[in-house]
């Protein structure tokens, strides 16, 4: 589990608020993609796969991880862009967790918490 800031969380997955899940929130200007597949499939492997479903490429190290890495925040920004409605959601919650994040990994928490942050200028 990963939290930011202080109780009460507000859930960041699919066991939360929904829109704040990487496999619920879809960007309407990548062709009504989640960001879960988007994340994913954007992976490139040691064997040059790449463009694989969420199922075949989750879990499995990258090649490309930095890069990935920096789409999966790009993504949460265009998402939040899109629905301008959430950042009042997350900018009023003290904090955000995800039962399912796990240190070293891409977090919907940490990425909505910094875009939280960077919304009430303040310090990740």
């Amino acid at each position: 589990m990963i939290q930011h800031g202080t109780a009460p969380f507000l859930e960041c997955s699919s066991r939360g608020d929904r829109r704040l899940s990487a496999f619920s929130a879809r960007i309407r200007r990548r062709g009504g993609r989640s960001i879960e597949e988007l994340y994913q499939a954007a992976k490139v492997f040691e064997d040059g796969s790449t463009g694989l479903s969420w199922r075949e490429a989750k879990g499995k190290r990258a090649v490309n991880a930095a890069e990935v890495r920096v789409l999966y925040g790009v993504l949460w920004d265009e998402y939040v862009a899109e629905n301008p409605q959430l950042l009042a959601v997350i900018t009023e919650a003290s904090g955000l967790q995800d039962l399912f994040g796990q240190a070293g990994h891409a977090c919907q928490a940490t990425e909505l918490w910094r875009i939280r942050c960077a919304a009430l200028g303040v310090a990740a």
